[in-house]
């Protein structure tokens, strides 16, 4: 994780918010099954860009480079749905503890992230 992201991480007790000039975002802190809902999810986030790139491709907006934002978005919901899925199948879901998740090696690194 870089250190950029660090303050924002929730497992560390901090208020989970990121924010800036034109917006504020809450994450949920802690299992809402416990605490309650308190902020949104990174699932949350992808749904409001999905859905307003595809306001801009049923529009004159519409456009290649907005076909493949919504391709590999769709790719990261499908991502988080699989980790949810295997966090529930091995009895961790809605705790901190690490789950396993498929061996393989990583095929995308993240230039702003190094």
């Amino acid at each position: 994780m870089s250190e950029n992201m660090e303050k924002w991480r929730h497992i560390d007790g901090s208020d989970a918010v990121v924010e800036n000039e034109h917006m504020r975002i809450v994450f949920q802190h802690g299992n809402p099954n416990e605490v309650g809902i308190n902020g949104c999810r990174v699932e949350d986030l992808l749904e409001i860009v999905i859905q307003k790139l595809l306001d801009f491709q049923g529009r004159n907006l519409a456009c290649e480079e907005n076909r493949i934002a919504l391709e590999h978005l769709a790719d990261a919901q499908e991502a988080l749905i699989s980790r949810r899925r295997r966090r529930e199948h091995q009895g961790v879901l809605g705790t901190p503890k690490v789950h396993k998740s498929e061996e393989h090696e990583p095929t995308l690194t993240f230039p702003h992230m190094n």
